[in-house]
């Protein structure tokens, strides 16, 4: 065989190994023989990923994704205890919580290069990690029973509402804001949060103590609860099944809460994960997640159509007419605070 036709078979050959493969793939995937682990919510949440991120970059890279599933606070606390040998290579946590493992030293800084779509996002969301959706937390109400509804935090220390306003658990997202609203609304601030037990307080007896979603829809719907502190998000799909809620944005302030993509300092695989963590940031995921969990996108690029807009706290303006809590100094103080809510709000 001549060497010129030698050369030509080996071209014919090489080509037919690159058709063989899916399109967009090439001859050396960088994730093949690798898995990634991913520490996330479950429900709705893991299903959009699945679709919409799992998917694709498994394609793209040849990598297989292992999820574990859970809270933040599970999360987190796992962060630190496996510093030294992390067993996610990305996770979500929520704003504080992503704020303080940075300065920590727990999880890396933003990489632009090695996640473009950190570029597009809004300022809020590149502050710390990557932020992947702005949540509104505000007073979900019983659109029967409280008419009209509630324009402040205060009011819900009315007494007609006396028995009728649940809080959430502390720790959780809902409960701390909530217990720094309460102070904030009767003097004080999440900086001084004696005020925010002493009012807490003077809202017993309490209906429930709410901590999942199923559950504060089920109290909604047989009227046990009246109003509890919610992520704007949850209170839409709630609505939109037929329960008699919907969202308040209240005058003292309605705190702005994130969720945010971040990676463990030590992991092995940060190319796999700020691929994952860009896929999750593209427009596609963050319209998903708008249509299905009424999550508002962190990406500029984003558009959503009026009507889905106006559920979501969406654009610059919106965004910072949220109120900015100080979710690090929260999150420090978490631990003392659920203790303290043991104590003199459980007993």
């Amino acid at each position: 065989m001549s060497r010129k036709h030698w050369r030509s078979m080996s071209v014919l050959l090489a080509l037919a190994v690159l058709l063989a493969l899916p399109l967009g793939a090439t001859a050396e995937r960088i994730g093949e023989g690798r898995t990634l682990v991913v520490g996330i919510w479950g429900a709705a949440q893991e299903e959009l990923v699945r679709e919409h991120v799992i998917k694709p970059f498994e394609q793209e890279t040849g990598a297989r994704v292992e999820l574990i599933l859970g809270g933040s606070t599970g999360r987190f606390t796992r962060l630190y205890a496996e510093y030294e040998s992390p067993t996610m290579d990305v996770a979500y946590l929520a704003y504080g919580q992503a704020q303080q493992a940075l300065k920590d030293g727990i999880i890396q800084p933003p990489n632009p290069e090695g996640v473009p779509e950190w570029n597009n996002l809004y300022p809020q969301a590149q502050e710390v990690g990557y932020g992947v959706s702005f949540m509104a937390i505000g007073i979900m109400y019983h659109t029967e029973y409280m008419d009209p509804p509630p324009t402040r935090w205060l009011d819900l220390w009315q007494l007609q509402y006396r028995g009728k306003v649940a809080p959430f658990v502390v720790p959780g997202t809902q409960g701390l804001a909530f217990l720094a609203m309460a102070g904030r609304a009767h003097g004080g601030s999440e900086h001084d949060i004696d005020l925010g037990f002493e009012a807490m307080k003077l809202l017993k007896p309490f209906p429930a103590i709410l901590s999942g979603i199923p559950e504060t829809n089920l109290a909604f719907m047989v009227g046990d609860v009246w109003a509890t502190p919610q992520i704007s998000g949850y209170v839409f799909e709630a609505k939109a099944e037929g329960i008699p809620v919907d969202f308040a944005y209240p005058e003292e302030g309605t705190p702005f809460a994130m969720n945010v993509a971040v990676i463990p300092t030590n992991t092995e695989n940060t190319d796999l994960a700020e691929l994952f963590i860009n896929y999750h940031l593209s427009a596609a995921n963050q319209i998903a997640y708008a249509e299905r969990l009424f999550y508002a996108p962190t990406n500029r690029t984003v558009e959503l159509p009026p009507e889905l807009a106006e559920m979501v706290p969406y654009g610059e303006e919106e965004v910072a007419e949220l109120l900015a809590l100080d979710w690090a100094h929260i999150t420090e103080m978490t631990p003392e605070w659920s203790e303290r809510w043991e104590r003199e709000i459980l007993e």
